[in-house]
């Protein structure tokens, strides 16, 4: 009796710490994924687009020196607003996709506004 009983005691305990080491989480690591090399820049601050003309979900690097909520403001020739974004924008590289499909091929001037309502970046580009 004395031998079930260690048995079992055994195979109870086997069970728990199975138990206990599947509930246990594994540590988070960010994953880093190194920047295209196209869309790299030297200097503190910036914004690089893969090339002077871009389709739909083309990538673009903003680079900050101060992070924090920055508006994307797309205006035509006339310097009307055309479309605006509000990005939450980290300090260093920030590599995003940029989604063209509701705005018609052409000519546009790309801004980055911060917070203060100052122009930190601005390019032109065309949309196809």
């Amino acid at each position: 009796m004395e031998k079930l009983f260690d048995t079992l005691t055994f195979i109870f305990l086997l069970i728990v710490m199975i138990l206990a080491s599947s509930c246990v989480t594994e540590p988070y690591e960010k994953k880093i994924y190194p920047i295209e090399q196209s869309l790299k820049i030297q200097e503190t601050s910036g914004l690089k687009f893969e090339g002077p003309s871009i389709t739909d979900g083309s990538l673009f690097n903003l680079k900050t020196e101060q992070s924090g909520a920055y508006m994307l403001v797309v205006r035509d020739h006339f310097k009307n607003v055309i479309s605006k974004s509000i990005l939450d924008i980290n300090t260093g590289d920030n590599v995003l996709s940029f989604y063209t499909n509701a705005i018609n091929d052409g000519d546009y001037t790309v801004e980055f506004v911060d917070e203060l309502g100052n122009v930190v970046e601005s390019q032109k580009i065309t949309i196809q």
